[in-house]
């Protein structure tokens, strides 16, 4: 009986070891391959082409940056809006915050499905979501 217990915690804490946290897979450049848009209207297509092959920067020690890659009247907004900010993960919520201590994190919310090096970020202000791709 004791072995069987030993076993078990044994696999257990090797199973819990090779698991890495949402927040760990996160760190890093994810590329902009697709936008998903739930609206065509005018808006929207402006605002994903604004996001088209832009790079969501998460580094390691909490700081974030946006770098756009099409030139749309939206794109200098969000570039001032999103360059040198801090981003935070919330387990409970699942949720990436952009911003800083100053402003509770509140710019932008990123609800982040990672698959491996592929994903999907949905912003939680705009009906639209990212396939991204992680470069980094």
């Amino acid at each position: 009986m004791k072995y069987l217990l030993l076993s078990i915690t044994f696999f257990l804490f090797l199973n819990a070891k090779g698991q890495t946290s949402i927040k760990d897979q996160i760190i890093g450049n994810w590329k902009v391959k697709n936008v998903i848009v739930k609206s065509n209207s005018k808006e929207m297509t402006e605002l994903s082409q604004t996001f088209t092959n832009s790079i969501f920067s998460f580094q390691k020690n909490q700081n974030f940056n946006f770098i756009p890659k099409q030139k749309t009247q939206l794109t200098p907004m969000f570039v001032q809006m999103l360059q040198n900010q801090k981003w935070g993960f919330e387990e409970k919520k699942n949720l990436i915050r952009i911003g800083t201590a100053k402003d509770h994190y509140s710019i932008m919310g990123i609800t982040p499905k990672i698959e491996k090096n592929n994903a999907v970020f949905k912003l939680e202000e705009a009906e639209l979501s990212l396939e991204v791709v992680k470069t980094e």
